[in-house]
């Protein structure tokens, strides 16, 4: 039997102390309502990257992430000539989350490796906006398959990625507690990144960063809302380079999101589907507006009964182009379902 309302799932005759039925208690509930709700891929853009991963839910799984990347080549300098930006390139991620149960909480070890090269996608793109009549958005004035990241300010170069390379991210170590049940619940946590990755090719920022944030969500049948939110603060060296291109080492990041889940087996009524509005801000300051103001993406991820451990999906820009950038990804959930 699975109790929900945990002060009652105890026997009158019961041995066990009422110490150890408290941390029982605080365990299931843990267990529970730790898995109930993940949090959406965050934007994959280049000078975005090296910042702190969104607050994990705490369950070990490991995920693959293509990322294509473009910015209008008509965008890439700021209107006083001061700051030249390049953004253009594809990315693959492979990101591992290592969960350990700590008493009621979760401590969670999150590990990115990624891959970047020329825009293979290009060609693909390309034909989609072909076939539905779209602008190309600036691709036709520069050559297919180029990987070019790059962002300098005052003729200091800030970042620069022009040859394919393998790279170990910033790893980001989190704590999460969680509280209620899975049908109504959520959880708190902060986390620290570490600076594994370097500044200088976009695969950190060569700070240690912190974290904190806090999520929310509520079943109502077959539907569920989510949502959560988060600061960040970066922890930059006094030299970094980085400095040169933000005016706040602080910025804030939400998540909003309504889904449904199927409870069959066929191939309609076991389908699970989520839409994500997400926000984030930007601590650059640079005069490009892609770059500075803040962004909005859309993220829709898909399960199905039959497949309880996997769940796919892709994220976008969400219409103000600032997040140039389109994620397709796969996740697998070890442990519990």
């Amino acid at each position: 039997m699975t109790c929900v309302n945990l002060s009652g799932c105890f026997h009158p005759r019961a041995r066990a102390t009422a110490g150890q039925v408290l941390r029982a208690s605080l365990l299931t509930l843990a267990a529970l309502s730790v898995q109930a709700q993940e949090t959406p891929r965050p934007n994959r853009v280049a000078w975005f990257e090296g910042f702190p991963e969104p607050l994990p839910e705490g369950v070990t799984e490991v995920a693959l992430e293509a990322t294509s990347q473009f910015l209008r080549p008509d965008m890439e300098h700021s209107a006083d000539g001061r700051t030249f930006a390049e953004l253009d390139g594809d990315a693959w991620q492979i990101t591992a989350d290592l969960a350990h149960a700590v008493g009621a909480s979760r401590v969670n070890l999150r590990i990115r490796l990624e891959e970047r090269s020329g825009g293979i996608t290009d060609q693909a793109i390309w034909n989609w906006h072909n076939l539905l009549g779209l602008d190309q958005g600036g691709r036709q004035y520069v050559p297919k398959n180029r990987l070019a990241y790059h962002l300098e300010r005052d003729g200091v170069v800030i970042g620069d990625l022009s040859h394919p390379n393998l790279r170990l991210m910033d790893v980001d170590l989190a704590w999460v507690r969680p509280f209620g049940t899975l049908d109504a619940g959520g959880r708190v946590g902060a986390s620290v990144q570490l600076p594994t990755g370097k500044q200088y090719d976009f695969s950190g920022d060569g700070g240690t960063d912190g974290l904190v944030g806090g999520a929310l969500w509520h079943r109502y049948g077959h539907w569920r809302v989510f949502g959560q939110a988060e600061r960040v603060f970066l922890g930059l060296p006094s030299h970094s380079p980085l400095r040169l291109v933000m005016d706040k080492t602080s910025f804030s990041r939400t998540w909003a999101s309504l889904g449904w889940r199927g409870d069959g087996q066929g191939l309609l009524s076991g389908l699970g589907i989520e839409v994500a509005l997400a926000y984030a801000g930007s601590p650059y300051h640079t005069g490009i507006e892609r770059i500075d103001r803040a962004g909005w993406q859309q993220h829709w991820t898909f399960r199905h009964t039959r497949l309880p451990r996997w769940r796919f999906g892709f994220s976008e820009e969400a219409g103000t182009y600032t997040a140039p950038d389109i994620t397709a990804f796969t996740a697998y959930r070890f442990g519990r379902e």
